[in-house]
């Protein structure tokens, strides 16, 4: 099976505590979004916009909402840990979520040490500098430079990863009182800040114009700048299963921090810009900042010669992180101490959020089993994720302690966004696949235009940075590659051994006497077709000096579980003994019985716990007109998603063949088509290599078979070849086929197609609906082609189909 399946359910045995209220996850929320960006990055980003400040944080609130909108949605429906990488797992398939959730993880990780690395700087500014303490002197340890800051991020690091094993409760305990006394600082500077712009209107105002120094350019790069304050409703529905009530908590916490956030980011810019004046003081550290680069101003505009030539914005920008505590003290008395312990709470309050996401996050892939299994183990007292909470916490601590982490986090607004995208775009895969089946506790309006919108104006932001900052977009496609490695390399195999196991059960199994390293799995359902599909397997079999594997599949339904359907099994053990008769003696036979909920699925799992090399299904030879599928939901499903070759025999109760036609236009499908050739050619049929000209180009058709016939000579086989000219390669390969007697066609698959299903493309299907004999349709299979392919279908074409998201909604 490849990842675009749906997969089974959770066992969910490791529930986690729900003691989690709607102003608890709405604290966790507004923890998050206004976290350190609102201490460090508002005078940075000033220095961008200008007064259009207020426009880059409100466009910001504006564009969320769209996206918000989906999480409230999703989140109220499918209230589990994990969100965002949930939601993509069920709509778009395993690969997309493992980078979902490894997007999430890391953004939130780096975040994490760019709080701790704020706690420490923060802290150590406000000793030194106001309670004149001295601390020790940076020194080198292990290739690290480890100073005062680093030793106060570990500090934090640590605290809070203990703060989120102890609980839920006591990790919204703690994030409740440091948001509260952040927020109420906050509303204490805006309302000085207000109290001196009424007072002083047409001074207030002057500083507002004009609007847009920068022009909208500006505008954008403020909101890249900041846009990782508006993500905390993510954070929100990853405490989904520790919530309350959560069909109902999660939307309402979703808008209420919004609410409060964008208002507070919009006040906040209001009284930057017009409570502020220019004085020596700050025009003299602003020059100092400009010289240095200390704080990390880039792209702005140098600062005027004289001060009565510099505006409030120009200044702040220069200022850089100390910006807002800077103008705080002009703004309300003590105001630089104040913002400072304000900002300390903040990061505190920003890391206990993202230590709790990335928790959860990673606690969710473990128990999906694409990280190891010891992520989702839960603490039996405290019943909290607490082998997931310590390593992202070290995770945290290692980033802050051990890497240049300024120039990776430009890369988490891109993470963010990017995991937006494939939320947004799930969401309507979600709503219109099994939006009747789900029970949403909140319904966006609009739909499909809301999510539509969040795509669009995620994906303008997205682009609009890698101009403004090329380095967020090469971190980010870095994180993403190593991810894709850890997918292909470790999750991938883990995962399928996962589902096969919980998919598919053995009953009983008989081996031959002999093991062969090449084996041809042939699932038995009908016995009328079990000789005509032994002899095919066989002879390739033979040829490959392989071994065969019969197998029959008996069916349960869903709702039963498979240690259960033992009793469904006798038929098809009667079935296989029937078809041993048919068995060769020179060509080792096994069967195995096995139970499963889907036929499809279960052959699949099949070929890959035994590692069989090609799949051989029988076909009655009609193609379906109406329904989803296109041989069969069972041909389909094996033929899509098998992780080998396979071939599919159109069973028409006919013996061994005498002439044998191979339609061929070279390629992997018409080297596997070959084969099947050199195989039954092994056995004594005649066999024909035909090419049909489209082009007029006889020559260069000729010259191809004969190069293959003179290849196939070299083997000791002869076959002949024949060139046909026509317009329509299908009714060319049928008259050819009639007129010369052929009892069986052997053909290879056309291209794979992107925005709709092809098996084995128009032609193989045509002959094989409306040729009468024997038709042999091969495919190969082709890893790294597959997984392109089918990553393409389920962004641009149709999504997964998710088979247990009614067994994942839990309330």
């Amino acid at each position: 099976m490849s990842d675009d399946e749906g997969l089974p359910g959770h066992s969910n045995n490791e529930d986690l505590a729900r003691d989690l209220s709607v102003f608890d996850i709405t604290m966790i929320g507004i923890g998050a979004m206004i976290g350190a960006g609102i201490f460090v990055l508002t005078g940075l980003a000033a220095g961008q916009a200008g007064p259009g400040l207020v426009m880059a944080f409100a466009f910001n609130g504006f564009i969320t909402i769209f996206t918000g909108m989906v999480y409230a949605e999703l989140g109220s429906a499918i209230p589990e840990a994990g969100g965002g990488y949930l939601w993509v797992r069920e709509a778009l398939g395993r690969s997309q979520a493992f980078l979902a959730g490894w997007m999430s993880w890391f953004a939130h990780a780096v975040a994490g040490s760019l709080y701790t690395l704020g706690f420490g700087a923060f802290v150590h500014l406000l000793l030194t500098d106001y309670f004149g303490i001295v601390l020790f002197e940076p020194v080198d340890l292990f290739l690290l430079t480890i100073g005062p800051e680093k030793i106060f991020a570990v500090f934090a690091g640590v605290l809070f990863a203990y703060i989120n094993f102890r609980g839920a409760k006591e990790t919204g305990l703690a994030g409740n009182i440091v948001t509260m006394v952040k927020v109420t600082v906050i509303l204490i500077l805006i309302a000085f800040g207000l109290g001196y712009i009424f007072g002083n209107p047409a001074e207030a105002t002057s500083r507002f114009q004009p609007f847009l120094p920068r022009d909208l350019s500006g505008v954008f790069i403020a909101m890249g700048l900041t846009f990782i304050a508006f993500e905390g409703y993510e954070i929100i529905v990853q405490s989904g299963e520790e919530v309350v009530n959560p069909k109902k908590s999660v939307p309402k916490a979703v808008f209420y921090s919004m609410s409060v956030v964008v208002t507070i980011y919009m006040l906040v810019a209001i009284v930057l810009i017009g409570a502020v004046t220019v004085t020596p003081d700050l025009f003299q550290l602003a020059q100092e900042g400009a010289a240095s680069g200390a704080h990390g101003a880039t792209n702005l505009p140098p600062v005027p010669d004289t001060i009565e030539d510099a505006a409030v914005w120009e200044i702040l920008g220069h200022l850089g992180e100390l910006g807002l505590a800077r103008a705080a003290g002009q703004i309300m008395p003590y105001g630089t101490v104040v913002i400072l312990v304000a900002g300390i709470f903040s990061t505190l309050s920003a890391l206990n959020a993202t230590t709790y996401s990335s928790t959860r996050v990673s606690f969710a892939m473990g128990r999906d089993h694409v990280l190891p299994d010891a992520f989702s183990e839960v603490h039996p007292e405290k019943r909290t994720p607490h082998i997931a909470t310590a390593l992202s916490g070290a995770l945290i601590i290692f980033m802050a302690v051990a890497l240049p982490i300024e120039a990776v986090a430009a890369a988490t607004d891109v993470m963010f966004l990017l995991l937006f995208l494939q939320v947004n775009y799930a969401a309507i895969v979600i709503r219109r696949e099994w939006g009747d089946q789900i029970d949403y506790g909140y319904v966006m309006p609009f739909f499909p235009y809301v999510p539509i919108i969040g795509i669009i104006t995620k994906l303008a932001l997205a682009v609009y940075l890698f101009n403004y900052s090329p380095l967020a977009w090469y971190g980010a496609i870095a994180w993403i590659l190593v991810g894709v490695g850890i997918f292909f390399l470790y999750s991938r195999g883990r995962v399928r051994e996962t589902e096969a196991k919980e998919e598919t059960r053995l009953i009983t199994e008989e081996r031959a006497a002999e093991d062969r390293g090449y084996q041809v799995l042939i699932p038995i359902a009908n016995p009328e077709n079990a000789e005509q599909l032994i002899r095919a397997g066989s002879a390739v079999a033979r040829h490959k000096d392989g071994e065969v594997l019969l197998t029959s599949v008996a069916t349960v339904p869903e709702q039963t579980p498979l240690s259960e359907g033992r009793r469904y099994a006798s038929e098809q053990r009667e079935l296989l003994d029937e078809a041993m008769q048919y068995a060769p003696d020179d060509v080792p036979v096994h069967q195995t019985v096995t139970i499963g909920h889907d036929i499809g699925r279960s052959i699949n799992n099949i070929a890959y716990q035994r590692d069989s090399d090609l799949v051989l299904m029988g076909w009655r030879g009609q193609r379906k007109r109406v329904s989803d599928y296109v041989l069969g939901s069972n041909i389909d499903t094996v033929v899509e998603n098998a992780e080998c070759d396979v071939a599919v025999v159109k069973t028409d109760g006919s013996p061994k063949p005498g002439r044998v036609l191979v339609p061929t236009a070279g390629g992997a499908n018409s080297e596997l088509a070959d084969l099947f050739a050199v195989a039954y050619a092994a056995t004594g049929a005649d066999v024909t290599l035909f090419h049909v000209v489209t082009d007029g180009d006889v020559d260069t058709a000729e010259s191809f078979l004969a190069d293959k016939q003179e290849s196939l000579a070299e083997s000791e086989i002869d076959v002949d070849t024949a060139v046909q000219e026509g317009e329509d390669i299908a009714k060319t390969i049928l008259q050819y086929a009639r007129s010369e007697g052929f009892e069986s066609v052997i053909i290879g698959a056309a291209g794979e197609g992107i925005l709709r299903r092809v098996l084995f493309g128009e032609v193989p299907e045509t002959v094989g609906e409306e040729f009468d004999g024997e038709v042999v349709m091969v495919r190969k299979h082709r890893p790294v082609h597959s997984a392109i392919f089918g990553f393409l279908r389920k962004w641009i074409g149709k999504g997964a189909k998710a088979t247990n998201l009614g067994e994942s909604v839990r309330t």
